[in-house]
């Protein structure tokens, strides 16, 4: 069994949007409050104790007890880190999410080595009636986290932590360019937008200026990082964090070796797909959705997720009527967007910052999460792990399946958002691939410095796209994915894969494509892997030969632009 925390925030990237959520401060219900650990720690000594008696009565019930607790402390970790993520002015949330972090990842590991040793005990049998062959399993299978490994986990967090403080304070205090002040938001903005129209070569100043700002101020958290997680998978006895990381942390079924022949074909598609988007932009035909208002992008969810799929409908009810969100901009919020499992209320819930051009892409995306949460939560949170390659699937496959009603949607812009949401799925495969090779040589060679890691970054996105050739590669520190989640990234890649196949069967067979993607939904992310699960669907495997680019040739002919147009 993993000694890794499994966390049930579900990350996903998207840069920020006008406030709409919850006017309450609960979040789906349950209130935020500090939690006392003594009786906690006092029952974990007891079940201890117990452990290798025969009084298996008082161990289940004493089991069933510090369960519930654990679910208590998840909720609690996951209100916090909303609250934290959603105004980060606030000092409270921010010790408090650190807080509940470091309680889980300790706590969590006590209780687990008490039930390894019930296993060994006199009240196994029962034990095992009670909670199930596979948790059973997990626990007699236990290796407790070491002091060292618990040190190492509460600095990473830390760490993490400090980037997204200097990362939003970078951000907020911008670059001077000839004596105006430029923040990311700004450059992203209308501002920007003016800016490159009338003196593109300015634009790209401040932009470089802005993105080398953030990478020294945030690169030395990094290297930190590299070396801390490195050391974590050699206690492991792995030679690197990569391997650890997919082994141990996203119980993948396939290696790093095993991608060699998909970053190969991808460099293809890469190049491809650049070719389209440039012949675009020499039109004036750059994809893009139209911006709305929050209460319309959520009422344009609801009104036709119900047309995709009863499954869909009924979560989007969910969402709408039981306030399940908080969906805004402004300063204090994190720049990310996700979904989060609260399992006290037993429901999802989305946290969106809005950026207004891609605005619904996210949505659906995180609604796609939402779904998959509403009907797949784990047996057991101690031992169940969750395989973030599917999850990964059931949002960017709704997001293609919503694609079939931007006709009526966004009108005339119908086709400008369709090609938008494929060059999402495609972006997802590249950038996918981008990211995880360049995480895995840096994991590699852990004593790189921030030179080094940004010449690594610079050559590996130029060969996926020429036009990066020379750049400083500063870019992969705006990524918090590479601070937070640490090889994860592949995960847009392989989901985007079976995403596109969903898609793709969507064009001739809507109903047959819902189902496919209600399959892999309902199949959930718990205890599954990957290659397993789309051969169940009947999905292509990225590791067939030829198969990425089999794959994704159908959008990249629907995302082609004739020059002539």
């Amino acid at each position: 069994m993993k000694k890794a925390l499994a966390i049930s925030v579900c990350l996903c990237m998207i840069f920020t949007f006008a406030g709409c959520g919850s006017k309450s401060e609960k979040v789906a219900g349950f209130e935020y409050y500090h939690y006392e650990t003594d009786q906690l720690d006092k029952d974990i000594r007891t079940l201890d104790k117990l452990a290798d008696t025969d009084k298996s009565k008082k161990i289940i019930k004493l089991y069933d007890k510090l369960y519930d607790q654990c679910i208590e402390l998840d909720t609690l970790y996951s209100v916090a880190y909303i609250k934290h993520s959603t105004n980060m002015a606030s000092e409270y949330y921010d010790k408090e999410q650190l807080y509940c972090y470091k309680v889980l990842v300790d706590r969590e590991d006590k209780i687990c080595q008490a039930c390894r040793n019930i296993t060994r005990g006199p009240s196994a049998d029962s034990f095992k009636e009670h909670v199930g062959d596979r948790a059973f399993e997990a626990f007699a299978n236990y290796d407790e986290m070491t002091p060292k490994e618990k040190k190492l986990v509460k600095q990473e967090q830390k760490l993490v932590n400090q980037y997204y403080d200097i990362y939003d304070k970078v951000d907020s205090e911008g670059v001077e360019y000839k004596g105006e002040t430029w923040t990311l938001d700004d450059l992203m903005g209308d501002r920007g937008e003016s800016l490159a129209l009338s003196n593109y070569d300015a634009y790209s100043k401040v932009y470089y200026m802005i993105s080398r700002e953030v990478n020294q101020k945030t690169g030395p958290i990094f290297i930190k990082l590299v070396k801390l997680r490195d050391e974590l998978a050699e206690i492991n006895g792995y030679d690197n964090y990569a391997d650890y990381a997919d082994a141990e942390s996203y119980n993948r079924d396939y290696t790093g070796q095993d991608l060699k022949g998909v970053y190969e074909d991808v460099r293809k598609i890469s190049e491809k797909y650049n070719e389209n988007y440039i012949a675009a932009l020499s039109v004036g035909m750059e994809p893009s959705y139209p911006d709305m208002p929050a209460k319309k992008l959520l009422k344009y969810l609801d009104m036709y997720s119900g047309k995709i799929s009863k499954l869909a409908g009924k979560s989007s009810r969910m969402l709408l009527d039981e306030n399940l969100y908080n969906i805004g901009d402004g300063e204090g919020r994190q720049n990310i967007s996700y979904t989060s499992y609260i399992f006290r209320a037993n429901r999802p819930y989305i946290c969106q910052t809005l950026e207004h051009d891609i605005d619904f892409a996210t949505l659906t995306h995180e609604f796609g999460h939402f779904v998959q949460y509403s009907v797949s939560t784990p047996d057991n949170v101690l031992t169940d792990y969750q395989n973030m390659d599917l999850a990964e699937i059931a949002s960017n496959g709704y997001q293609g399946l919503m694609t079939h009603y931007y006709d009526e949607i966004f009108g005339q812009y119908a086709d400008s958002a369709t090609r938008c949401a494929l060059n999402d799925l495609l972006e997802n495969v590249i950038e996918g691939c981008i990211m995880d090779e360049f995480q895995r040589e840096v994991y590699a060679n852990p004593n790189m410095d921030l030179k080094e890691i940004n010449r690594t970054y610079s050559r590996i996105q130029a060969q996926y796209d020429e036009s990066y050739k020379g750049e400083p590669g500063y870019a992969w520190a705006f990524v918090p994915h590479n601070f937070e989640s640490p090889m994860y990234y592949f995960s847009y890649a392989a989901s985007g894969l079976a995403a596109l196949q969903i898609w793709n069967q969507s064009q001739t067979d809507f109903k047959g494509a819902v189902k496919t993607w209600e399959k892999i939904t309902r199949i959930g992310v718990y205890n599954s892997q990957y290659l397993s699960v789309l051969d169940q669907c009947g999905l292509k495997k990225f590791t067939e030969e030829g198969a990425a680019m089999e794959i994704c040739r159908p959008a990249l002919k629907a995302t082609k632009v004739s020059v002539k147009n």
